[in-house]
């Protein structure tokens, strides 16, 4: 009689708790992205509402990963993640570039900080590129404060929420939130 009450009681406790469900959002969001900078201003309104590319692409020692959302179509990750030549050929298109470095350390699943600062552990930043001029430009986002945090990393895809925001009454004022889930590719760099 004790077995069956014990068993009851832990088929009914099963039944209680949720499954457990996956920790990566479905889709890739921002939900916001402001910044009183005078190059994000030329351009403004961006609709940032859809995203049409997205990706990550981890460095060759797995110490920086760059995520990066945009609303262009098919853009492959090696374009939205370059810096040297931007992809970006109109007014209303942007490439949000998310980057985190783990120091000497490879990148693991966890918080990283806007507060940490270049060359610490656990540190991420933010820059949006533009249309601007003939060949684009790169607008940091002054981001000091906030979190990404990375719910799961495989070797073929990454997920996880951002909130990141530059330091309270400074100069830029930003900030961006949202979520992504989206394909890791390796750089040979």
């Amino acid at each position: 009689m004790k077995r069956i009450i014990v068993s009851l009681s832990i088929i009914s406790a099963l039944l209680i708790l949720p499954l457990s469900a996956d920790p990566c959002p479905e889709k890739n969001m921002i939900t916001k992205m402001v910044t009183d900078m005078d190059s994000f201003k030329a351009v403004s309104p961006l609709d940032y509402r859809v995203i049409r590319s997205a990706g990550a692409q981890l460095s060759r020692d797995g110490t920086k990963l760059t995520v990066s959302l945009s609303n262009m179509e098919n853009i492959p990750v090696n374009k939205l993640v370059n810096d040297f030549v931007l992809p970006i050929t109109k007014k209303d298109q942007f490439i949000l570039d998310i980057e985190l470095r783990n120091e000497k350390k490879e990148i693991v699943a966890g918080t990283y900080s806007g507060s940490s600062g270049y060359g610490k552990p656990f540190w991420a930043f933010a820059e949006v590129k533009l249309h601007k001029g003939e060949k684009g430009v790169i607008v940091s986002l002054g981001i000091r404060e906030g979190e990404v945090n990375i719910t799961k990393m495989t070797d073929k895809m990454v997920c996880g929420k951002f909130m990141l925001r530059s330091k309270a009454g400074s100069l830029p004022d930003s900030v961006l939130s949202g979520e992504f889930n989206v394909p890791v590719e390796k750089s040979a760099w």
